[in-house]
């Protein structure tokens, strides 16, 4: 079987609280990192606001499908953290790489990011 797309796991810290909590935002996000990475979306991002009846803490998750797969986003604002799921069935080249790390650093204020790419298929 051949390659079927690369996964990024991308784990961005430092970004602050309300940022996190903002839906508006995170839809701008989604839709504005697909475009950077030259992916095509089916439709407009979907973003919730997340509650627990076990905590007082909230978040946000969000999804944009792309005729190449997915972008998906959840955050933790009380530990001012974000995770990312960006999986793309064309191969992510280091520009690409290069332009969605820029990016989520100009959006969040982050200095700090970590990702891991997964070969798929």
């Amino acid at each position: 079987m051949n390659n079927k797309g690369n996964h990024l796991i991308v784990d961005i810290y430092n970004i602050g609280e309300e940022k996190l909590k903002d839906i508006k935002s995170a839809k701008k996000l989604l839709k504005d990192l697909s475009e950077k990475i030259g992916a095509r979306s089916i439709g407009k991002p979907v973003v919730k606001k997340i509650t627990s009846i076990n905590s007082l803490n909230w978040g946000i998750s969000g999804f944009i499908l792309l005729c190449e797969s997915h972008i998906a986003l959840h955050t933790w604002p009380e530990n001012n953290y974000a995770a990312m799921d960006i999986y793309h069935c064309k191969n992510f080249n280091k520009d690409k790489i290069n332009k969605t790390v820029y990016y989520l650093k100009k959006y969040g204020g982050s200095d700090k990011i970590k990702i891991k790419i997964l070969i798929r298929g």
